[in-house]
């Protein structure tokens, strides 16, 4: 059992690392750079050289980053394109840098041109980064979505693809977010649900592509397409999956990593939570 949280990079990158064995994580996420904005601080040698002396010194394993807010790769409105590109290479080259090597990040929206477009348009944005960005050795991580809007993602469908139109196929790799695929439709309430949901994952996307989950309970209903996360046990998915995720030996070697409300005063109780369920 790898298992982790999203935690915070305040007061410097090289904190993360602390907030992380604070919880005893065996794993983290973090942003590289504020998520609410376009430009981020360029990253100098003194941040680069404490994150990596930080994470050496408490042997930290995978340290995951998330793409920003703002992003949508598949966007069809050129100065948002050309800007979601530029950010998400600046981040593949930080990643570099830092020594890491998942981003995940969300497949974006069509904004009303159709699910053909945007699919298309997200491949050759990657396309574009495979052959632009100095970071060969980063594997972006298609995020499952819950679906809201014109939102990508919600069906497993459109990460294959994504994945197929690529001309680097091999550089992708999938993270599951229970949430999300939870109110985009895929059941995930009983133990039957989830060998149902990972049959068709594994069928459909494959199971050798999934690299990491985020591990959220939903507040929104199943299939109501609602991105709103509750913590642990707490919401409408219920205990059983996360028994069943914990416990499955497929995953035994796989980034389990919360983004769970509430970071400071609950990341430790949903943590606790997910602790006691493994056998």
């Amino acid at each position: 059992m790898i298992l982790g949280a999203h935690v915070s990079t305040a007061g410097g990158l090289h904190n993360a690392i602390k907030n992380g064995t604070d919880l005893e994580c065996d794993t983290i996420q973090i942003f590289l750079r504020n998520p609410h904005q376009w430009q981020g601080k360029p990253p100098t040698s003194e941040i680069v050289k404490k994150f990596i002396t930080a994470r050496s010194e408490v042997g930290l394993g995978e340290v995951i980053v998330h793409d920003i807010h703002l992003s949508n790769l598949a966007s069809p409105k050129i100065d948002v394109l050309k800007k979601s590109r530029q950010a998400f290479r600046e981040q593949m080259e930080f990643a570099q840098q830092l020594g890491l090597r998942y981003i995940v990040t969300h497949l974006g929206a069509h904004l009303g041109e159709g699910e053909t477009f945007g699919l298309q348009q997200l491949a050759d944005s990657f396309d574009f980064l495979f052959e632009n960005a100095d970071a060969p050795d980063i594997i972006p991580l298609l995020e499952t979505t819950a679906g809201q809007g014109t939102n990508l993602g919600y069906c497993f469908e459109h990460i294959r693809d994504v994945i197929g139109m690529s001309k680097y196929a091999e550089r992708f790799g999938v993270c599951l977010d229970t949430c999300h695929v939870f109110a985009a439709g895929y059941d995930m309430r009983t133990e039957s649900d989830c060998e149902a949901t990972f049959e068709q994952f594994d069928n459909i996307i494959g199971l050798n592509r999934l690299k990491a989950f985020h591990l959220n309970d939903a507040k929104s209903e199943y299939q109501s397409r609602v991105d709103r996360h509750e913590h642990i046990g707490e919401g409408n998915i219920g205990i059983t999956a996360f028994t069943y995720i914990l416990n499955d030996p497929r995953f035994a070697e796989t980034p389990l990593i919360i983004e769970t409300p509430e970071m400071k005063t609950m990341h430790e109780v949903n943590l606790s939570t997910l602790r006691g369920l493994k056998t």
